[in-house]
């Protein structure tokens, strides 16, 4: 017959189990002082801890010397690392301990210029940067995750993929529209690469800026859009201010030459404290072909914040545009018979094609119109590497002259075969 245990016995057993479970929180002593029983991270906060632990005589065994010891031990200690990193609690990881954990393999791919500053910048501005690093692994780098430590910046990531010395892109939109006052953030990328085995990481940039909430730019960028050479472009733009009567812009200065601003006062208003002006912003003509992001610096007479800088970006197109000719390995003695697109943002006549090299042939173009298809042929009766300037000379009188790049390589038959 079933005897329940005595009253005494069941509290004995409670008591026993309390005391061999106890609730643990990181980074505090048990209230148990009678047992000396100290958290497994309190033990290692100890200067030196970690490494004496393992130093000991039973792990200088050689099978704790392979590989796969080592990167499990390298991705514990990773793992600290990232936990010991939230705010106020990275101090308490002893220096030593911090520089080892620094050392994994993917800090190397920290960008050089890990840090950027928007400075003071206008409420609803368009504030963005792109960070990059080179992969100096002889591994494929995968992007597979990225976070930021603020609201204020949107991160975003730009290559996914980075092979062995090619650059990866990360960018940082700075949120003015949303956010005001001084703001920092740390984005943190988080990578992957597969040989010789999966292995994880994680390195960090950092942006900052102050957003004013007295000065309003509307719209938040200048984009001057595609342009076309020997086309003159203006745009405008608003600075809207809310504080003293007195503020005024001074001057006004352009990373780049060949942007020309002009500014008017709209207006002042001393009883509701607004003071507006607009910006009249010139691209000139000079301007080379390709894409263009520069920086307009406003100052003010304001002591405190004494400048200010906004962004521009535009693309100046070519009228005539044509892509590179790469034909790879051709087979030597094979017949090579090709078009090349030539198209423009208007109707133009081709006037003339000269190529440096006397094997590549072209048939004589002929109208005026926005799309030509040129035939051409390639001699490939002897072996060796074929590379060209063509130049096509139009009567454009905005774009006269348009070059691209011609390449091949000419192999034996049966070289092409085996590579095939």
């Amino acid at each position: 017959m079933f005897r329940p245990k005595s009253k005494t016995v069941i509290a004995a057993s409670a008591i026993c189990c309390a005391f061999l479970v106890p609730t643990i929180v990181a980074g505090q002593t048990y209230q148990y002082p009678q047992y000396n029983v100290q958290p497994a991270m309190q033990t290692y906060q100890q200067p030196g801890a970690f490494q004496q632990q393992y130093q000991q005589p039973q792990y200088q065994q050689p099978q704790y010397q392979q590989p796969q010891y080592q990167q499990h031990q390298q991705f514990q200690q990773h793992q600290q690392f990232q936990q010991y990193q939230q705010p106020g609690v990275i101090n308490q990881y002893p220096q030593q301990q911090q520089q080892n954990l620094i050392q994994h393999w993917s800090t190397k791919l920290t960008p050089k210029n890990n840090r950027h500053d928007f400075g003071a910048v206008p409420s609803y501005s368009k504030q963005e940067h792109i960070f990059e690093f080179t992969n100096p692994f002889e591994q494929t780098i995968f992007l597979t995750g990225i976070r930021t430590s603020c609201g204020c910046t949107k991160p975003k990531i730009l290559t996914e993929k980075v092979e062995p010395g090619e650059t990866g892109k990360i960018l940082a939109a700075f949120d003015t529209k949303s956010h005001k006052g001084d703001r920092r953030a740390n984005v943190s990328v988080t990578v992957r690469k597969d040989q010789p085995h999966p292995e994880f990481g994680e390195f960090q940039v950092e942006v900052r800026g102050s957003i004013r909430q007295d000065v309003v730019l509307n719209p938040g960028t200048i984009s001057f859009g595609d342009v076309s050479p020997g086309e003159s472009v203006v745009r405008s733009v608003k600075v809207l201010y809310a504080g003293s009567p007195n503020w005024q812009i001074t001057d006004i200065k352009s990373t780049n030459p060949n942007i020309v601003v002009e500014r008017n006062e709209l207006q002042r208003n001393p009883a509701s404290r607004r003071v507006d002006y607009e910006l009249i912003v010139k691209l000139a003509t000079e301007q080379p072909l390709g894409v263009f992001k520069d920086q307009l610096t406003i100052l003010t007479n304001d002591n405190k914040n004494q400048q200010m800088t906004v962004n521009i970006e535009g693309n100046k197109k070519p009228i005539v545009q044509v892509s590179p000719v790469q034909l790879g390995i051709v087979s030597k003695g094979t017949e090579v018979k090709k078009r090349l697109i030539v198209h423009g943002a208007r109707p133009f006549a081709i006037q003339s094609i000269k190529v440096g090299d006397r094997r590549i042939k072209f048939n004589p173009a002929d109208g005026k119109k926005t799309l030509h298809i040129l035939s051409y042929t390639l001699d490939t009766s002897e072996i060796g590497q074929v590379s060209s300037e063509i130049e096509i000379e139009t009567d454009d009188p905005n774009q006269s002259q348009a070059s691209v790049r011609f390449d091949a390589q000419i192999v034996p038959a049966t070289f092409a075969e085996n590579e095939k």
